[in-house]
């Protein structure tokens, strides 16, 4: 049997200590990736000054410099734009999920968290090897990453407490619910396109 505070609940109740760490990575990650996709637009479009972002601290430690290289775009759109859209689909597929589905469906919704945060954490590790290539260090990149572990981390001990459902549960809830989690990353890829992206 789980333990009290990791046994599936009604909407009402308290999160666990556990899965309070897990949301907080994930709105971390939110917020700082949003704030390196705006930079890198803004420094891109030429609504900024480089060397004057909130990260710019010396000539070495300056997030502008990364974002104007071309490893700040590794997979043709910015890495921080793919990096919002799934971070804010995590957080998204938790908390809607969690509040909006059936309980049976939390081993799954763990799970499935769990494994792509999993994936994010693999990646992590590609942008560890381009970000100490460059000659410059931006500093919101390395936190990104760290919290991107510890998401993972809390996820992976969310899922082992999480009992599995004892019946099948309905498939088209979730369809929906997937449907709709996916839609962030999707609408910020369309948005580049359809802005021309950038030069």
């Amino acid at each position: 049997m789980a333990p009290q505070d990791e046994a599936p609940r009604t909407p009402s109740a308290p999160r666990s200590l556990t899965e309070r760490i897990m949301v907080l990575a994930l709105v971390v990650t939110v917020m700082d990736t949003l704030y390196l996709c705006w930079r890198f637009i803004a420094l891109h479009r030429g609504w900024g000054s480089p060397g004057t972002g909130l990260c710019s601290w010396s000539t070495w430690i300056d997030c502008d410099q990364v974002l104007l290289s071309p490893e700040a775009r590794a997979f043709y759109v910015p890495n921080a734009l793919l990096g919002l859209g799934f971070f804010a689909g995590c957080l998204l597929w938790w908390l809607r999920g969690t509040r909006t589905l059936d309980p049976c469906y939390r081993h799954h919704l763990i799970r499935t968290l769990a494994f792509w945060l999993g994936i994010a954490t693999l990646f992590t590790l590609r942008f560890w090897q381009l970000l100490l290539g460059l000659d410059h260090l931006c500093p919101f990149c390395p936190w990104n990453h760290l919290f991107t572990w510890i998401a993972f981390g809390a996820a992976i001990q969310l899922w082992r407490r999480t009992p599995k459902p004892t019946s099948s549960h309905a498939s088209k809830p979730l369809a929906a619910h997937v449907a709709i989690c996916v839609a962030p990353l999707f609408a910020l890829l369309l948005a580049w396109e359809l802005l021309g992206s950038v030069p």
